[in-house]
């Protein structure tokens, strides 16, 4: 029997519904008293700002035995107070009404990042859009209300707009990661490193003036009482940690770091002026990998750069590398270890692509460099 489009598709939908099922029997494993604890988290510190200043929000006296109340441990907001902002008019709602809006968003982030950054023809990119909705760290973010899902997107649109020659506005873009920097810190050093120096400008102006002002707002007690929340969760059991860091033995962990940086490094340079797709996704990779704190769902990121790479000239084995990614990813929650050999493993796959391909991975992009 031949294997049709409509084999294809019955196929498709057949495995997203046993995906569907097993990311809501996952979902259930996690039983707190209140839904999307995450964004509890950024509207009770909403709420304590408006109520006693800004940097009252990070006093783990106020915030710390609520959340430990409905979530189970404690939960202090260690976020930039933009982020606080950013959420201010769904605190003035009742959470029931506020943590569902906030879905939205970042459902509609997820959206937007595919629309954006996901490779192929529009069917194509919806197919890659559902596929990431259904990967259980993206379903759990969406779930407890990560601000994850928003920094991708972010780098998305700093992706879409370097190759559309709009490096200011692309730094810019870039500099939203200051909410959420872990999964995407490095990504600024890469693209300068690639000879996007426009980019890294623009990105420190913009972090400069989220820094200033948040400083402003918080003043210097903010970090005694950061340092007290940090030693209140020390220990504390809490999502599964992929980095270097937290899955291998410190000494084994430096010598990764340190080849981890070398790497990448000697991939952005050998690929410069092809683009900004490769020197992206190695700083993605790297800042998760190098990073001392970074959740399972927070490899969302990761299934980004998988995209940029896909949306690069790559050969055939690399393209069938990145889609088989999808499985460790999934089951990162589970073998985080198995997650974090993969993505090294990828990572070390990058260094062949420009020997295979010699040109930029878009024609604006050439265009751009040229000009």
């Amino acid at each position: 029997m031949r294997f049709t489009r409509r084999h294809l598709l019955v196929s498709a939908l057949a495995a997203a519904a046993v995906l569907g099922f097993l990311d809501f029997e996952w979902l259930d494993t996690y039983r707190y008293s209140i839904a999307s604890p995450d964004f509890f988290v950024y509207y009770l510190a909403s709420q304590i700002g408006q109520a006693h200043g800004w940097t009252a929000m990070y006093d783990p006296s106020l915030s710390v035995p609520a959340t430990t109340r409905l979530v189970g441990r404690p939960l202090p907001y260690l976020n930039p107070p933009e982020l606080a902002w950013l959420v201010m008019p769904l605190s003035w709602l009742p959470y029931a009404v506020a943590e569902w809006i906030w879905r939205a968003i970042l459902v509609a982030a997820l959206a937007v990042t595919g629309y954006l950054a996901a490779p192929g023809s529009p069917r194509s990119r919806i197919g890659h859009g559902l596929a990431a909705a259904l990967l259980l760290p993206v379903f759990i973010s969406i779930m407890f209300g990560q601000v994850s899902l928003i920094m991708t997107a972010a780098l998305a649109l700093t992706w879409w707009l370097i190759r559309r020659g709009q490096p200011w506005l692309a730094g810019l873009a870039l500099a939203a990661i200051f909410l959420k920097p872990q999964a995407a810190f490095m990504v600024p050093l890469a693209l300068l490193l690639a000879g996007y120096w426009r980019v890294l400008v623009s990105w420190l102006a913009g972090t400069l003036l989220l820094a200033v002002v948040a400083f402003l707002a918080v003043g210097t007690s903010v970090f005694q009482m950061v340092a007290e929340s940090v030693a209140l969760v020390h220990g504390v059991a809490g999502p599964v940690q992929i980095s270097l860091e937290r899955q291998v033995p410190p000494p084994i962990a430096v010598v990764g770091i340190v080849l981890t940086l070398a790497l990448a490094s000697v991939i952005i340079i050998r690929t410069r002026g092809q683009g900004p797709s490769i020197p992206m996704a190695a700083g993605i990779v790297v800042s998760v990998m190098v990073s001392p704190y970074i959740n399972f769902y927070d490899l969302s990121a990761v299934l980004l750069a998988g995209w940029f790479v896909l949306s690069a000239p790559a050969p055939s084995w690399q393209r069938a590398l990145t889609f088989a990614m999808y499985v460790p990813l999934y089951l990162a929650p589970a073998w985080p270890l198995l997650a974090l050999i993969y993505v090294a493993g990828w990572l070390m796959s990058l260094t062949a692509i420009q020997e295979q391909n010699g040109r930029a991975d878009d024609a604006d992009t050439r265009a751009h460099l040229a000009a």
